[in-house]
């Protein structure tokens, strides 16, 4: 699968502009750069069509594109990521987890998008953070797992990628804000860069960890009855 990560250019300016650098990669991945606001009222409305300029752009380029934007639904704010193959919407991901109190909010549930390129999970901002979040998508039969991201401050990311990575035995992705990063199946980084435009193959594989636990004392199984 061959993506190419777009970490600072908004989705626009490089359709009107560099087009021509995306080249015939699998799937194209913007940041939050990709997008920015989006009001929900105003895209129902038709006062923007960001969703549609997204859908626009994959069937254009025959690919997968995927966006992370910030959603405005009537006042309540999340971030989000819009997944678009050859010319359809296939649906918007919301963070699952809020940390601490802030201005954006959680939103709905984890999915597996089956898309031309392969399936593929999506991971929003900070449920990096969570285990469960790629843990949830590599059990749901996930290809590869993409992370759109706000802004990398610290190792944190990058450890979480890579042992998200490890742990489940799926190929994980990274786009942030002049930043991009792959972590395959061994939780080694294959790829990393600063660039605007970074393009890279991730080898799909998976891998299978037999996990077992020392328990001590009486155990019951959970459904046995008590």
């Amino acid at each position: 699968m061959e993506i190419c990560f777009v970490t600072s250019d908004a989705l626009n300016t490089v359709w009107q502009d560099k087009l021509g650098i995306l080249g015939k990669s699998d799937v194209t991945v913007f940041g939050f750069n990709g997008l920015g606001l989006v009001s929900y009222k105003k895209e129902l409305s038709g006062e923007t069509e960001y969703f549609q300029d997204v859908a626009k752009l994959s069937g254009q380029l025959s690919q997968v594109v995927i966006s992370g934007c910030d959603t405005d639904t009537y006042g309540v704010f999340r971030h989000s990521a819009v997944i678009a193959d050859k010319g359809k919407i296939l649906g918007v991901t919301d963070m699952s987890h809020a940390l601490d109190d802030g201005e954006f909010v959680a939103g709905g549930n984890f999915r597996v998008y089956d898309t031309s390129a392969g399936k593929i999970g999506i991971i929003v901002a900070e449920d990096l953070f969570f285990p469960e979040s790629a843990r949830i998508l590599a059990l749901c039969d996930a290809d590869v797992i993409i992370c759109l991201f706000k802004k990398i401050e610290g190792y944190m990311p990058q450890v979480m990628l890579r042992a998200g990575a490890f742990s489940n035995g799926v190929s994980m992705a990274l786009c942030a804000k002049n930043y991009a990063a792959v972590a395959d199946i061994r939780g080694n980084v294959t790829v990393s860069g600063s660039g605007n435009i970074l393009k890279t193959e991730i080898k799909i594989e998976k891998d299978y960890h037999l996990i077992s636990s020392r328990r001590r004392g009486l155990y019951r199984e959970f459904n046995s009855g008590y």
